[in-house]
């Protein structure tokens, strides 16, 4: 006897942000490390030159570990945003024209 099937029309939902902390970190250095399984992302401000020996070290503030394929989203998602940035002119961009 042959089984009927239902479909289910999913509907998209719309996600809504909810942050865990407010506060933002600002980030101009990266290491990364990866294995096969994942790859993890530690982040800085910048070096820090210990007053006493000189010695300089970086800081890391916030570490992410991120599957490969977490990391192949967020490269991709990265590079979108750029690509976009690069495309919406800045003020710096706008040149006065004059008119005749």
């Amino acid at each position: 006897m042959p089984t009927a099937q239902t479909s289910q029309t999913k509907i998209p939902q719309q996600l809504q942000l909810r942050y865990e902390q407010t506060t933002a970190l600002y980030a101009s250095q990266f290491v990364i490390s990866s294995t096969g399984d994942e790859v993890i992302i530690n982040f800085s401000s910048g070096n820090i030159i210990e007053p006493g020996s000189g010695e300089s070290y970086l800081p890391v503030h916030t570490r992410i570990a991120l599957t490969s394929s977490g990391a192949r989203k967020l490269a991709t998602l990265i590079n979108q945003a750029l690509s976009a940035s690069l495309m919406t002119p800045t003020m710096s961009d706008i040149k006065p024209h004059k008119l005749n």
